[in-house]
């Protein structure tokens, strides 16, 4: 060990100004003239456009693809319940009394859809 630097911290000693003439630590910065500037900024305004068209098409196509699922499940919900056996329940006092499974078969429905069902039944006999 050398006197006087046994207790020398690497990590403190790093973070020391350094004894040098300060012409030598500045360094000039290789500045970009303005055109320089300009063009780069021009190309990253087209990248992020171009990023944004691409997430825009994207977008688009995801909310057709959803559309298309949600018109296709519902035509499957009406085609099964035309398709199924149903009858139209006018007491409803007994249905208090059903088992859970059966209330969850129970299908409630405005007057007009009952209507447009019996229409479509008829129309098939």
């Amino acid at each position: 060990m050398v006197k006087g630097k046994a207790f020398r911290k690497q990590w403190k000693e790093a973070r020391k100004p350094l004894n040098r003439r300060a012409s030598s630590r500045i360094k000039s910065r290789n500045t970009k003239t303005f055109e320089q500037r300009q063009k780069e900024k021009l190309e990253m305004e087209q990248v992020k456009q171009k990023a944004k068209d691409l997430l825009d098409t994207r977008k688009e196509v995801r909310k057709a693809r959803a559309k298309k699922r949600e018109a296709k499940q519902r035509r499957k919900e009406e085609n099964e319940i035309k398709s199924g056996k149903f009858e139209v329940i006018k007491k409803t006092d007994k249905i208090r009394k059903w088992h859970k499974n059966a209330k969850k078969t129970l299908m409630k429905m405005a007057p007009e859809q009952i209507e447009r069902l019996m229409k479509g039944n008829r129309a098939e006999l």
